[in-house]
C-alpha cells in the first residue's frame, strides 16, 4: 500500500489519478470513476477507492471547497476541464464516498491499521464539503 496517511491525497493512487486526469484534460474521467465505484459489485479494491476519493475531491474543489491537501497544480487548472459541480455530479460523488466508507478494501486496511476513526473522519468531511 503506497499510503502514508489517512487523508485522500496521502497515497500514490490518488496522486497518480489526479495528475493523469489533468495531463489528459479529461473531465469525463471524474464522472466515469465515480460511476464505476457506485456500480461495482462486491468490495471495492483499495486502488479503485483511492481513485474514487480523488474524483470526489475534484468535485468538491470545483464547488470551491477543496481539501487543504488538494494538489496545487491541478487546483490551478480545474477550469480547463470544463466540468460543472452540478447537483447530479455532487450526488454521485457522495454515493461513491459512502460506498468506499462502507464496502471497500481501504476500509479493511484502515481497520487493521487501527486508524479507521481518523480515516472515516476524513471521508465525512469530504461528504460535508460535497453536500
Amino acid at each position: 500500500m503506497g499510503t502514508w496517511g489517512t487523508r485522500n491525497f496521502e497515497n500514490d493512487g490518488s496522486q497518480d489519478w489526479i495528475f493523469e486526469m489533468m495531463e489528459n484534460n479529461d473531465g469525463g474521467l471524474v464522472a466515469d470513476t465515480l460511476q464505476f465505484t457506485v456500480n461495482k459489485e462486491g468490495v471495492v479494491a483499495a486502488s479503485e477507492c483511492e481513485e474514487a476519493l480523488a474524483a470526489a475531491e475534484v468535485v468538491a474543489a470545483l464547488a470551491g471547497k477543496a481539501s487543504e491537501d488538494f494538489p496545487e497544480d491541478p487546483l490551478d487548472n480545474l477550469d480547463n476541464l470544463q466540468l460543472l459541480a452540478a447537483p447530479a455530479l455532487k450526488k454521485l460523488a457522495i454515493q461513491a464516498v459512502e460506498r468506499v466508507k462502507n464496502e471497500s478494501e481501504l476500509k479493511e486496511q484502515w481497520t487493521e491499521a487501527g486508524d479507521l476513526e481518523a480515516w472515516v473522519a476524513v471521508l465525512e468531511d469530504l461528504q460535508k464539503r460535497l453536500g
